[in-house]
């Protein structure tokens, strides 16, 4: 099976859709991890998905039954948008195929948030620590929502953890040397950030691969869009060139993990090949109401409120995602 994955993307054979999405609604995180964008920058710009670009992103991927993973994350912490709860919950109303996964460093979580998570429609929380603290809270955390929601809860310790990567060169103490040969995610995972630009991958800190905007195009036309699949091709050729930040990058395409993420929705018998599941009336009812919510916020919000601010990190600390 890997060959074959391996010698479709290598042959230039045409581009499948997408089986993962990420949406990151805003760029904040709790920690300065040691491997990650908040350790390696003194002030990260702080901005967040307006709500009606995200519910058009969610409406667009209905139209289209979309049956594979979304997560309402990249690499900042969910939880410090306030409005995760209802984007988790629109999206569960709307993509009835798809299977929601989030990832958390667990500093903001409660038994009450995690309550309202799941019940939102969250599939899938994982959650990572990252030190000995966080580990014995999230451990309780978790003993909790593996007896209350068993088979929705993941937890990961990692403070023993030193598989760490150099994501494209940014984070220079866990840089290896650049690999060559094509890469997978390009070719499987949509990278949706807050302003509406699309990226050909979540090891892009800087946007230098930007292939999409999503305030101009429709979520089809970005990824099978000239940009892309320009970019794509070159990789699937092992032409690692085509871009600087690829020049330098040293990921290994992990099919293992594409296949994981192909097949969740499957597995878990959410995802419908023939028939697939749509919105019922109740559900677009739900789903109008919370979208009217934060779309009519976000218009009466003053511009004062609106306009980018920086977020200062912590001075200390160790992350959320990996």
């Amino acid at each position: 099976m890997e060959f074959f994955y391996r010698k479709y993307f290598e042959w230039g054979l045409p581009t499948r859709r997408f089986v993962q999405v990420n949406i990151e609604t805003n760029t904040i995180c709790t920690r300065t991890c040691h491997f990650c964008l908040f350790g390696i920058r003194e002030d990260v710009p702080s901005t967040r998905i307006p709500a009606e670009l995200y519910f058009r992103i969610i409406d667009e991927l209905a139209a289209m039954n979309y049956a594979g993973r979304l997560s309402l994350f990249s690499i900042n912490e969910p939880l410090t948008d306030k409005r995760i709860y209802d984007f988790v919950r629109y999206a569960n109303l709307m993509l009835p195929n798809a299977y929601q996964v989030l990832v958390s460093n667990g500093d903001l979580m409660t038994r009450e948030r995690l309550d309202l998570l799941l019940e939102c429609g969250l599939d899938l929380l994982m959650i990572n620590s990252y030190d000995q603290e966080a580990h014995a809270r999230n451990r309780e955390l978790c003993d909790y929502a593996e007896s209350a929601y068993p088979g929705r809860i993941q937890h990961s310790d990692r403070t023993t953890y030193d598989a760490w990567v150099g994501r494209a060169g940014y984070v220079e103490q866990y840089a290896k040397p650049p690999v060559a040969g094509y890469c997978d995610l390009p070719n499987y995972a949509l990278t949706i950030k807050p302003d509406g630009k699309v990226l050909a991958c979540c090891h892009d800190f800087d946007g230098q691969n930007t292939v999409g905007d999503l305030t101009r195009q429709s979520v089809m036309e970005a990824w099978y869009g000239a940009s892309f699949e320009t970019l794509r091709r070159h990789l699937n050729k092992g032409d690692r060139g085509a871009s600087e930040l690829c020049s330098r990058c040293d990921h290994q395409p992990d099919l293992d993990y594409f296949r994981w993420n192909h097949s969740l929705a499957w597995r878990q018998g959410k995802a419908r090949r023939l028939f697939p599941a749509k919105p019922d009336t109740a559900s677009l009812h739900q789903a109008h109401a919370i979208r009217h919510k934060h779309v009519e916020r976000e218009r009466r919000r003053p511009a004062r409120e609106a306009a980018p601010v920086t977020f200062h990190p912590p001075a200390a600390g160790t992350g959320t995602h990996g």
